[in-house]
């Protein structure tokens, strides 16, 4: 019997042996019903607590800029000044949003440059391999180029994208993999606030290094990360040696990428707050500073065999209307296949209103620093703790319905084999059936005080 089970039937029992026999029975069954009720409402919203205790990582010196370990020295970093690019011309794919192709499967390039562009020069580029890029189609649409390519030899491997044109030149690093054939079983990694350089009494930047080589020995097909890349302005271990203040959101941003690009997998990217809220102390700006780098368009959609993924940066303010109209055009034009959505923090509830709308089968996100995992209405909710916690999980996707996570199986074929997901008015329902035997009792309750 749960707690709140327990002091409700203590707080009325005094009151219910003052009944007549009769009314002790009528009492009796009510207060089973609302036992019933307070359990239904429990289980609408059981979660499973974790299991596991985090570790506290060892607090190392406080460094600057001018540390011996260079992080922040951009011509000293391997593949730094590549990585670090901004994006120009390039908006899809990229570093942050990235495309997984199998042989003989085309894809599409996304070039913003004027309608007079010529020249058209595509390759992917992978150490010392250069593959040429066949263009299919071309169109210009309003102010963007959009290139249907493939490659013009059967390759695997995981690509820098190059661009050369009248307009200019693109590079963007890790936006291309290559697969001879998706296949299940598939697994993904999800991690989360990294916090690049630090937070709080965390050397971040020497944690997050750390597990990146971890999670490296691992097989694992793509990475998605759920937000706060970086800390901004309460970064109090790396410091800007002249000014005393917190390193600007552009080295920081710089920082963060050129780390999960030695993660040598595709990783699918969206922000957090911290990575899209303005912060005055900094010398520069963290939203315009992201956009820069990583676009200025906050959804992410992709799909990996049957499965379809679609994530969000977001902040407290939430998405825009109009964002949130893209997402929900995004869902509703989804076949019938499992989704999975991921996003930092469930600001405004709009995923959880998006969830109530829609099949969902994965719901992924961070923000809280703390590992949570229940299931929901057939929906699995997997809040991913700290990276600099030494956290990330692998999912296993075993075939068209299931999964593996840390030793358990999921299956969303109820899901896909009910069309109609829980509603509002639904859940009004259940939640008013559940409380009307409380309000009964009360009432009789009341009735019976007066009566003394």
């Amino acid at each position: 019997m749960s707690p709140n089970i327990a002091r409700f039937i203590s707080k009325y029992v005094n009151l219910i042996i003052m009944y007549s026999k009769s009314q002790r029975i009528t009492v009796f069954i009510l207060v089973l019903l609302v036992s019933n009720s307070f359990a239904i409402l429990d289980m609408s919203s059981s979660k499973i607590a974790p299991s596991d205790q985090i570790e506290e990582i060892p607090v190392l010196d406080v460094i600057n800029a001018t540390s011996s370990t260079e992080y922040f020295n951009e011509t000293s970093q391997y593949r730094y000044d590549l990585v670090t690019r901004p994006i120009d011309l390039i908006l899809y794919p990229n570093k942050g949003n990235p495309k997984i192709v199998s042989f003989e499967e085309s894809f599409e390039i996304v070039v913003d440059a004027a309608s007079d562009t010529t020249s058209w020069l595509f390759h992917l580029k992978e150490e010392g391999t250069t593959v040429a890029i066949n263009i299919l189609n071309s169109s210009f649409v309003i102010d963007k180029w959009y290139f249907d390519v493939e490659p013009n030899i059967d390759v695997t491997g995981l690509f820098d994208l190059q661009l050369n044109c009248s307009a200019g030149n693109d590079y963007q690093t890790h936006a291309v993999k290559i697969v001879e054939q998706k296949t299940y079983p598939f697994n993904f990694v999800h991690i989360s606030d990294s916090h690049f350089p630090s937070y709080d009494i965390y050397n971040t930047t020497d944690i997050n290094l750390k597990l990146i080589q971890e999670i490296k020995q691992q097989d694992v097909d793509f990475a998605i990360f759920t937000g706060d890349l970086i800390e901004g302005a309460s970064a109090r271990m790396f410091v800007d040696p002249v000014t005393g203040l917190s390193l600007a959101a552009s080295v920081q941003i710089r920082l963060g990428l050129w780390a999960f690009d030695l993660l040598d997998l595709p990783v699918f990217i969206i922000g957090g707050n911290h990575d899209l809220d303005s912060s005055k102390p900094l010398p520069d700006d963290p939203p315009v500073e992201w956009k820069k780098y990583l676009g200025t368009y906050p959804i992410l959609a992709f799909n990996y065999i049957d499965w379809s993924f679609l994530g969000y940066s977001v902040t407290r303010t939430g998405l825009s209307e109009s964002h949130l109209n893209d997402v929900k055009d995004i869902l509703n034009n989804i076949s019938r296949s499992p989704n999975v959505m991921f996003y930092h923090s469930d600001y405004l509830s709009q995923a959880t209103n998006l969830r109530k709308s829609y099949n969902i089968e994965i719901m992924l996100y961070g923000h809280e620093h703390n590992y949570e995992q229940y299931v929901s209405k057939n929906t699995l909710y997997y809040c991913q703790s700290a990276m600099f916690y030494n956290e990330s999980t692998i999912f296993t996707v075993l075939n068209s319905t299931a999964i593996s996570l840390n030793g358990t199986h999921y299956d969303f074929t109820p899901l896909l084999v009910y069309p109609d997901p829980e509603t509002p008015t639904e859940t009004a329902n259940i939640m008013l059936i559940a409380l009307l035997p409380v309000l009964i009792l009360l009432s009789i309750i009341r009735r019976k005080k007066n009566d003394f």
